[in-house]
């Protein structure tokens, strides 16, 4: 990997949504991470750490956000299941819970929502593809943080069918 490799590999971690890249070959392994403009100090910089020091902040990264992905799904409303539809990503991207940084999140807990109403994006291949709720509701889960990784047939958010 040269230089000009490695600038290609940072500009587009930039231009990304992602919070950091672990890019591996046989011979070179590349950990990038980045602050992300909504949660400041939820990333840090690690290019310049030793690989072990900066594997070791990025699970330190990893085990927070998945405590408070815990501790917002531990305080969500209990529904039976039968009384729930679950809202399922149709692809693999990254899942957007709001427009625009600046405008309100597309729906909350405790929203009703319509059959047919947009919930989420999910940004795949620079497309911004609407999720819809499959019917209508009130919202009672969000499974997701926004601008989360999300992979196919996941769960996104439970809507209590009404």
């Amino acid at each position: 990997m040269d230089y000009e490799d490695l600038l290609i590999l940072i500009d587009r971690l930039d231009q990304s949504t992602l919070s950091y890249l672990d890019y591996q070959t046989d011979s070179h392994h590349v950990l990038l991470a980045k602050e992300m403009p909504e949660s400041k100090n939820k990333a840090e910089s690690v290019l310049s750490l030793p690989q072990k020091e900066s594997e070791e902040r990025l699970d330190q990264l990893k085990e927070k956000e998945t405590k408070q992905t815990d501790q917002r799904e531990q305080k969500a409303t209990e529904v039976p299941e039968d009384e729930a539809e679950l809202v399922l990503s149709p692809m693999i991207g990254v899942a957007y819970l709001q427009a625009n940084p600046d405008e309100d999140a597309y729906v909350e807990l405790g929203d009703r929502v319509e059959q047919g109403e947009t919930v989420c994006i999910i940004e795949a291949m620079k497309i911004m593809n609407e999720i819809q709720a499959p019917v209508s509701g009130i919202v009672t889960e969000i499974l997701i943080e926004n601008e989360a990784v999300v992979e196919f047939n996941q769960a996104l958010i439970r809507i209590k069918v009404e």
